[in-house]
């Protein structure tokens, strides 16, 4: 089959564009188009041209953002795709938690006068053509996408370990015969001692490969350890707040913020931290217990260390009970041999939870492509 991955912001119409950010943070489709192509179809992942013609595509993926976002935008771009696709061949997907939130923005623009403001036209800089005068002629059809939007036909693809409930990303607003998850781990660029880099150590040449660090000499040891808590995530209202409940029994590292001279880390950087340090803390939001995929817990996972969070996303992650409800304050008077006996743990239950089997991730996307 000959499939396009595309979308509204230039993450998610660009292969590798994690490769030019600062923090290097790989994205789920990284995983989604190894994946694609492996099942042996045609993939590419590009900006689609207002006005162009795509019935020669089997499917289209289209990852949807909101247009609010500050970033370069390919807003007009992703709605004509949704457009001009055949309805049967499109799926929609989404690369934030905050999917609600992105289809009630996305329905502000509804309207001719919401759908050509000059400030979502300003944000959309990665298409030249993009002006208020391109998009007139074309203003029928791109609000014909947005009207299709909101009446929720179109199956959508969810990064999400298998027995989360996804309905709670969707707030139950979408029919559940239409969400389909997938775990991006199997295919994805996973970070670990000795292969932190943003390629696959098997992907660099010879004398690049040997100026990698090897896995002992990346691996800080249990005893070695600091015991310590990183905080990677956006300190705001609510991640504060659940971080005020967790009594947490050892200083915390922030990382993230200029403004408070905070260390801020690209991913591989932030995956040797979680090395060094025992603890790590994942903040809890109100789609606790939807499985919405995140890097973090293999990574941590891998390093040895130790994930706190809300229970029930833990228990999605590891299926055991004494796994998921570890806290923060449970670390205080544990040993070095108990604080590695639940790294160990957490780590066992993850795998064998979620193993790393591409052809599970085959099966999940076959599921939501309809092959």
């Amino acid at each position: 089959m000959k499939i396009l991955v595309t979308g509204m912001n230039k993450n998610q119409v660009t292969e590798n564009f994690y490769m030019r950010q600062q923090l290097r943070v790989v994205p789920s489709h990284y995983s989604l188009l190894r994946c694609l192509r492996d099942m042996g179809h045609e993939v590419e992942q590009r900006i689609v041209k207002v006005g162009e013609d795509l019935s020669d595509y089997d499917r289209v993926i289209c990852f949807l953002a909101s247009p609010t976002q500050r970033l370069q935008l390919t807003f007009y771009n992703g709605l004509w795709s949704i457009f001009n696709i055949d309805k049967s061949k499109l799926i929609l997907a989404f690369d934030d938690w905050k999917c609600p939130w992105i289809f009630k923005d996305i329905q502000k623009t509804n309207t001719k006068e919401g759908l050509l403001k000059d400030f979502l036209i300003g944000q959309n800089v990665t298409d030249p053509e993009i002006s208020k005068e391109f998009l007139e002629p074309y203003t029928d059809n791109l609000l014909e996408a947005v009207d299709y939007l909101s009446k929720k036909e179109a199956p959508v693809l969810l990064s999400v370990f298998a027995t989360g409930d996804m309905n709670k990303l969707l707030r139950s607003e979408y029919p559940e015969d239409k969400l389909f998850n997938y775990n991006p781990n199997p295919y994805h660029r996973n970070r670990l001692p000795g292969d932190r880099g943003d390629v696959e150590l098997s992907n660099l040449n010879f004398l690049e490969a040997q100026l990698q660090p090897t896995y002992e000499e990346d691996f800080v040891s249990p005893e070695n350890k600091e015991k310590k808590f990183n905080f990677a995530s956006l300190a705001h209202g609510k991640t504060l707040s659940w971080l005020k409940k967790q009594d947490v029994p050892w200083d915390i590292e922030y990382f993230g913020s200029r403004k408070d001279n905070q260390r801020r880390l690209g991913e591989g950087d932030m995956c040797k931290v979680y090395s060094e340090q025992w603890g790590c803390l994942m903040p809890g939001y109100e789609h606790s217990g939807s499985g919405w995929w995140r890097a973090r817990p293999l990574q941590v996972a891998d390093a040895g260390s130790i994930l706190i969070g809300d229970y029930e996303e833990l228990m999605v992650l590891y299926g055991n009970e004494e796994a998921a409800s570890v806290k923060a304050s449970h670390l205080k008077d544990m040993s070095v041999q108990q604080l590695q006996d639940l790294a160990e743990l957490q780590k066992k239950s993850i795998y064998i939870k979620h193993p790393l089997n591409k052809n599970i991730q085959k099966n999940e996307l076959k599921k939501a492509l309809n092959i």
